[in-house]
């Protein structure tokens, strides 16, 4: 008889959230498919061009989510954590774990 491995309390659709500010949560669409996406846009673009940044907080949050952003009218650093906070949610780490790769990363 063969071993089952049984992960099944370990999958679930729940979706993690960023918090922005008193009553500005958003859900993260952490999917494989969207994942993909972004990666593509990621490989794809120029990661300086801050045009892009809205094209990829719109994947994982949509429409909204990016208009209430852009009326806060924010410093590019604020991006900076959002951005974050987006690829904390997606790949399941703390923020500050995140932070840390991705200062580790980029040298800083």
């Amino acid at each position: 008889m063969s071993n089952i491995i049984d992960i099944s309390s370990k999958l679930t659709n729940e979706r993690p959230k960023l918090k922005l500010a008193e009553g500005k949560i958003y859900e993260i669409d952490d999917r494989k498919n969207t994942v993909i996406k972004l990666d593509s846009i990621m490989s794809e673009k120029d990661l300086n061009d801050v045009t892009n940044i809205d094209k990829m907080a719109e994947l994982l949050l949509g429409g909204q989510a990016v208009k209430d952003i852009n009326e806060m009218d924010l410093s590019m650093s604020a991006y900076q954590n959002i951005m974050i906070g987006l690829l904390a949610g997606i790949t399941g780490d703390t923020f500050e774990v995140t932070e840390a790769r991705f200062r580790k990363e980029a040298g800083i």
